[in-house]
């Protein structure tokens, strides 16, 4: 266990002689707790993970072992950018907008809101309830650019934000600044599960962890994460009468979980992924919820795109994550029913998707109107996403073309060239200086944004630093 740099050799082994004393006394699990959380949470007993490919050397989807896969992804740090049109935006990327955003996260509260868990804050939580997400979002910016390369200041930082982090996580492998204390009893009850975002945000921690930990070797997030999925959900959530039922929510833990799995190769969590696309049928709600929230009922059951954007595209990479690792035929075919709707009646020509502003929706096929059109950033990197997916199980050039296209124009209109400004602009009309869109939210990412607008911009800054670098193989 490596606790240098948090711990000197004396008071490190005099923690551990108390706790060695503790331990006899009545009461002793509780007061036990509190050590392992003083350790930052981290196992003793790490679990294996995959040595092959070597953790430097997996790419950001580790496809070496995907038996469907038809191509392969390359590790970040065998690309170089040249001089030319992403060299640059990359650099912004890493040089300004990263740094810049970690700043304002921590002047945001979200670094606080796991500090009040420890004591080392005295402030209320801030933010909405996926506020986690923003730092681990960030965390996996950052480990996309330190996959690339050294940058020792950026590296600090994030190990302090990581150390601070695990050490918010209570015994029982729960981690959630937000669903605890006054509102602990509302944590994974079913209204909860549906609006909360507890898994979207673990989600989003496991996929900075893996980041992470492919940056640099170090597996203190990424275990904290396992311990979440492994001693708080695996136990009690899940298919059985034993187990309470989980809703997804927001689609984005089945697909980290998939590449939890690719990484353990333990398939308890392909098969928790495979749980959560399929639904559970003990869980009862409206059937416009599951319209809206694209989960909940069986993936397979799906005839077309529809309800939240983001969430429907989410769902779509993590159902081709689970193909790649199955090949389950009924998952392929309503993927390429899904991608013949998507490319033929419900994109825009910049890879745009998602044309209401109300619930941030698909409309009904062919509603795509320019004027209105709300076409959200996050929407197109989630259709980058799962075209890279449908890319790597065919090697077909037609996923290519989305993903080019996605990214030159929706996406790459989400983040101003001096890599300080987020906006969600379409088209511009020069003679009245309006944007085309009804969410015209631009922020300006040195001064403090509103909430909503961290959410997004963390998703930009994570997705220009990887996707210069999702080369096949």
């Amino acid at each position: 266990m490596d606790v240098k740099g948090k711990y000197s050799r004396r008071k490190f082994v005099s923690t551990a002689m108390s706790a060695s004393a503790i331990s006899v006394l009545p009461g002793a699990p509780k007061l036990l707790s509190g050590f392992a959380g003083a350790l930052g949470g981290r196992q003793q007993n790490s679990v294996p993970l995959t040595a092959t490919p070597a953790w430097r050397d997996q790419g950001i989807l580790n496809l070496a072992k995907s038996p469907y896969a038809m191509l392969h992804s390359v590790p970040v740090h065998a690309v170089t950018i040249e001089a030319g049109f992403w060299s640059p935006r990359r650099e912004i990327n890493v040089t300004s907008s990263i740094p810049s955003m970690g700043k304002l996260l921590e002047v945001n509260g979200r670094m606080d809101n796991f500090r009040r868990l420890t004591g080392k804050s005295a402030g209320t939580q801030r933010g909405p309830v996926y506020a986690d997400s923003d730092i681990y979002k960030w965390i996996e910016a950052a480990g996309f650019a330190l996959q690339a390369g050294e940058r020792p200041e950026l590296r600090a930082v994030v190990d302090k934000d990581i150390r601070e982090i695990v050490a918010a996580q209570q015994a029982d492998g729960y981690l959630n600044t937000y669903y605890v204390q006054e509102h602990a009893a509302q944590r994974m009850e079913p209204k909860t599960q549906q609006h909360g975002h507890e898994l979207y945000n673990i989600g989003h921690l496991l996929q900075g962890a893996i980041a992470y930990y492919r940056a640099t070797g170090d597996r203190t997030l990424l275990d904290a994460g396992i311990r979440f999925v492994n001693e708080f959900l695996l136990p009690s959530f899940g298919p059985g009468a034993d187990k309470k039922p989980l809703f997804s929510g927001h689609p984005e833990m089945e697909l980290a979980l998939v590449e939890l799995y690719r990484l353990t190769g333990d398939k308890r969590h392909l098969e928790l992924a495979g749980y959560l696309l399929a639904g559970d049928p003990r869980i009862h709600f409206k059937p416009e919820n599951y319209v809206y929230h694209f989960c909940g009922i069986p993936f397979t059951s799906r005839t077309h795109l529809e309800g939240h954007a983001v969430r429907a595209m989410y769902a779509c990479c993590g159902a081709t994550d689970y193909y790649l690792e199955t090949g389950d035929q009924t998952y392929w075919k309503t993927l390429n029913v899904l991608w013949k709707d998507l490319v033929s009646a419900q994109m825009y020509v910049t890879g745009g998707v998602g044309a209401r502003s109300d619930g941030e929706a698909f409309g009904d096929r062919y509603e795509l109107p320019n004027a209105t059109a709300y076409g959200e950033s996050c929407a197109a990197i989630g259709n980058m996403m799962w075209n890279w997916r449908m890319l790597a199980a065919t090697g077909e050039a037609k996923y290519a073309d989305v993903i080019e296209c996605a990214l030159y124009n929706g996406i790459n209109s989400g983040m101003s060239l001096n890599g300080a400004l987020y906006s969600n602009g379409m088209t511009r009309r020069a003679a009245r200086r309006t944007w085309s869109a009804l969410w015209r939210r631009c922020r300006d990412i040195s001064t403090a944004p509103a909430a909503r607008a961290f959410l997004c911009t963390c998703t930009t800054i994570r997705c220009w630093t990887g996707t210069s670098r999702m080369a096949p193989g």
